[in-house]
């Protein structure tokens, strides 16, 4: 109000040097305004990203978690169903042929051998769950300069990409084994083991589609092993580039 006041008074004195320096005064305060402005926006912006990095750093420890779970489970898993096809004298090829590579099947040590470990582990699944909050709140955002704070940004997108792959290989992963405990209960077994070793081993052997079912399962069950091996490596490189707010994740192309 002062400001216009003198204004008014320095134009109707024709004073126009005055009036310059009011008009100055002015623009000077509207940019020092914006300024400020777009600093306080600029700097939540960076304190909102900072606290998504903390986030999403938080997430990719819980999948880690997850992550050698499955691992350890599928691996536990593959051992059981390995030594009761052995048992069976059912062949257990130890090559897997794919269009990229072939690959040696892992033979894991067991920490035990009765029929009912064995039946109960040959079933056994952990599978990993879609709960994302970090990611799906950023992308939720839409805030295109807010994201374009988080330097591993393209690392991120290409983490979840993928963590979406696995996740859709453990559907496949699931009705092949949904698909064995049908086979196992037509061949009448339980996966609580509850009859003989001897008896057992007799109707894997004589039972092809069961026979086919856990050879199958056994193969798909390394598979899995190998997508949570190499989500772990991503995972892993992606919380670095997290922890240190680095663009730089060196993720290897091509998975199963």
């Amino acid at each position: 109000m002062m400001l216009l006041r003198s204004v008014s008074k320095h134009v109707k004195d024709q004073n126009w040097f005055a009036v310059f320096v009011d008009f100055l005064i002015v623009v000077v305060g509207v940019f020092i305004g914006i300024q400020v402005a777009n600093w306080n926006e600029n700097r939540a912006q960076n304190e909102q990203a900072d606290g998504y990095m903390v986030q999403l750093a938080d997430d990719i420890r819980s999948d880690l978690t997850d992550i050698n779970t499955g691992y350890r489970t599928s691996q536990w898993r593959l051992a059981a169903l390995t030594e009761l096809l052995d048992m069976a004298g059912i062949p257990t090829p130890d090559k897997s042929h794919l269009l990229e590579r072939d690959l040696t099947i892992q033979r894991p040590a067991l920490i035990n051998d009765s029929i009912t470990y064995l039946m109960n582990a040959s079933t056994y699944t952990r599978f990993l769950d879609n709960n994302h909050p970090s990611y799906l709140s950023l992308v939720n955002t839409g805030n295109a300069t807010l994201i374009g704070k988080l330097k591993p940004w393209p690392c991120i997108q290409s983490y979840y990409a993928q963590y979406q792959e696995v996740l859709l290989f453990e559907e496949r992963l699931l009705l092949f084994r949904s698909e064995m405990v049908r086979t196992l209960h037509d061949a009448g077994l339980s996966i609580t083991g509850h009859v003989t070793e001897s008896e057992t081993l007799d109707r894997i052997r004589s039972h092809d589609s069961l026979s086919a079912s856990m050879s199958s399962n056994r193969l798909f069950v390394y598979y899995h092993m190998l997508v949570l091996e190499d989500l772990g490596k991503r995972a892993n490189l992606l919380l670095k580039a997290l922890e240190n707010n680095s663009g730089n994740c060196d993720f290897e192309e091509g998975s199963l």
